[in-house]
């Protein structure tokens, strides 16, 4: 036996197996991770790669500037808040 094992992974096109780390199947060639390269592609696009917060921009006017900057700072301690529980409840499952 090999030191380095791979992962095989079933083609669904051809039924045959093939290494996982692998982007096209060596058997009939079938691209298997196009849908996830098109979804990435997408967001690379979209500039969608950032945690979703309300943007304030420079043409917005003063009073929506003011606003918004209450807004983005609540919506950051929530997304702390969220991550702090997402961290116990993986340091306490071990």
């Amino acid at each position: 036996m090999s030191k380095r094992q791979h992962h095989q992974k079933r083609c669904p096109d051809c039924n045959e197996w093939f290494d996982a780390s692998l982007d096209i199947c060596n058997h009939c060639g079938f691209e298997h991770r196009k849908k996830i390269k098109k979804e990435l592609q997408k967001r690379r696009d979209l500039s969608d790669f950032s945690v979703p917060i309300w943007q304030v921009h420079p043409t917005d006017p003063i009073w929506l500037q003011i606003v918004k900057r209450p807004i983005q700072v609540v919506q950051l301690i929530l997304y702390a808040i969220v991550a702090f529980f997402i961290y116990l409840s993986t340091a306490c499952a071990h």
